[in-house]
């Protein structure tokens, strides 16, 4: 036995394992896993100072469906795979009698324990995993003695020279159909041994599951919570909003600084006893004139509601017919501009139609998914010329993706009554929900019919002749999509390995949309 040595854990260490606990399913299994995890931390790092630089880039346990069913907390170092078996308040060191009944037992054991307050770890030494079978054992675990444990130097002789890679048992195909029984607690311990022996090996196969994972874990956080992508996406259209709001605000305060300045100016002017009568007035005119023209232009490039011309009297008074000749011209130009938007633009009348439509093909939206269809507003554009537009709302039509809420199969008498057959279509039935629930995502079209139907014509060999629609949806790409889903996955699904049948049969796959 090597003499013990003490490391810091530090707070990123910590962090990083309550990220890595937080996914497993109970606080029991969490609280067991932060331990666990801190453990494999501290060991990457205590045989990093020793030179020993591991990977925990094909590593298990950070799959947690993985880590809670087969207790697997392995890193790798070459080809040896060394399992982190963590200690905190144990007195025994005890290893998982699993490994060896799915014959997944490590090339070595690492042994770390942490102290009582998760400040510091003890490193206690390797056990070598083909010993473990002659250990006295229960049901659960192995019980290795202290005698069995060896330090850092005799791990590095042992490891001096590079094993060949490990054989990949089992087929891929085999693997991956294997996936939606392990995630629905279906599986049998023999193809739980197959699962687990061609999952440690095989990095492609490794990544398929993973990502079925992440896909079972988000459909199921969509069913829990229906209203999540329709509030995300209202608030969305309510930022565009209060843009908008922000914008009409912002010209409002410009007028209104303008008018103040204009107040500024003329009381600025006003109390000089140097000027004249008629200079005085002369200036008013010219600044009055000026900020007319100046709010013109605003109005044609900016948009600047409430605009407010002075009285073409007022006008007429000036003494500088040159500016007034050019009020006169913006102000043509902004009538011109004003009857080529009304014959270019749609009527109201037709406008009114539209919004009409579009409210009686999607007037059933507040009451299904509780969003309530924008409506036209009417905003006025200048108090002087009683002139009025339509403007459209930000968003007129929510994006929308069908879901699927059950899959059904019907099958001749003569299929349902063996149990080989059955476990077969049942196994498709649950490939086609998963595939096609992950395809619809990418549709935004509203079924008609809650319910399509499929008839699937399959040969005796297990080769699908014909894929028919018989019951429509009432939408093209929601059909399209089913009947893609369905012969991909009897693409690679086939039936049992005796033959499906003596002739020809048809399944009806039927889809309960929502």
């Amino acid at each position: 036995m090597q003499n013990i040595e003490i490391i810091e854990i530090n707070e990123e260490q910590a962090h990083q394992a309550k990220l890595l606990a937080s996914n497993l399913s109970t606080p029991q299994l969490r609280k067991r896993g932060l331990i666990d995890m801190l453990g494999i931390s501290c060991a990457v790092n205590y045989l990093y100072e020793k030179k020993v630089k591991t990977s925990t880039k094909k590593s298990l346990y950070k799959i947690p469906a993985l880590f809670e069913e087969f207790k697997i907390s392995d890193i790798y170092w070459g080809n040896y795979r060394i399992d982190i078996i963590t200690l905190f308040k144990e007195k025994t060191i005890k290893i998982p009698k699993i490994h060896m009944d799915m014959d997944i037992l490590p090339d070595f054991y690492f042994v770390v324990q942490i102290g009582a307050k998760i400040k510091e770890a003890k490193i206690i030494g390797f056990i070598n995993a083909k010993s473990i079978p002659s250990c006295s054992h229960d049901s659960k675990f192995y019980y290795p003695t202290l005698d069995m444990i060896f330090d850092i130097q005799r791990f590095k002789n042992c490891t001096k020279h590079s094993i060949p890679t490990k054989t990949l048992l089992g087929k891929h195909i085999d693997c991956m159909g294997l996936f939606l029984k392990f995630i629905d607690k279906d599986l049998s311990s023999v193809y739980k041994r197959q699962l687990i022996q061609h999952l440690m090996n095989c990095d492609s196969c490794r990544a398929k599951f993973i990502d079925t994972m992440e896909f079972e874990k988000l459909a199921n956080n969509i069913r829990h919570y229906p209203g999540a992508i329709r509030r995300a996406e209202l608030t969305t259209l309510n930022k565009n909003i209060n843009i908008v709001d922000e914008e009409e605000n912002s010209f409002a305060n410009l007028e209104k600084e303008i008018k103040e300045e204009i107040i500024e100016e003329k009381e600025y002017i006003a109390p000089s006893d140097s000027l004249k009568t008629a200079e005085m007035f002369d200036i008013i005119d010219k600044n009055d004139k000026k900020q007319t023209s100046k709010k013109v232009i605003e109005a044609i490039f900016n948009e600047i509601p409430k605009i407010e011309l002075p009285p073409l009297k007022n006008v007429m008074n000036t003494k500088n017919k040159r500016a007034l000749l050019t009020v006169c011209a913006l102000f043509l130009t902004v009538i011109i501009f004003a009857i080529i938007s009304a014959t270019t633009s749609p009527s109201v009348h037709d406008e009114n139609e539209n919004i009409a439509s579009w409210e009686e093909n999607f007037n059933s939206f507040e009451e299904e998914y509780g969003y309530t269809p924008g409506e036209a507003m009417l905003i006025p554009k200048e108090k002087n010329l009683d002139d009025f537009t339509i403007k459209q709302p930000v968003s007129t039509k929510p994006t929308y993706a069908p879901g699927v809420s059950k899959i059904s199969l019907e099958a001749p008498e003569s299929l349902v009554k063996k149990e080989a057959y059955t476990k077969y279509l049942q196994s498709i039935g649950k490939n086609i929900k998963l595939n096609l629930q992950n395809d619809l995502l990418l549709v935004n079209e509203i079924p008609i019919n809650k319910t399509a139907k499929v008839d699937i014509k399959i040969a005796g060999n297990g080769e699908v002749n014909e894929i028919q629609i018989i019951r429509s949806s009432g939408s093209e790409m929601i059909d399209n999509s089913i009947q893609k889903v369905v012969g991909d996955t009897l693409k690679y699904m086939k039936p049992p390995s005796h033959g499906f049948m003596a002739k020809p049969a048809i399944v009806t796959l039927s889809v309960e949309l929502n």
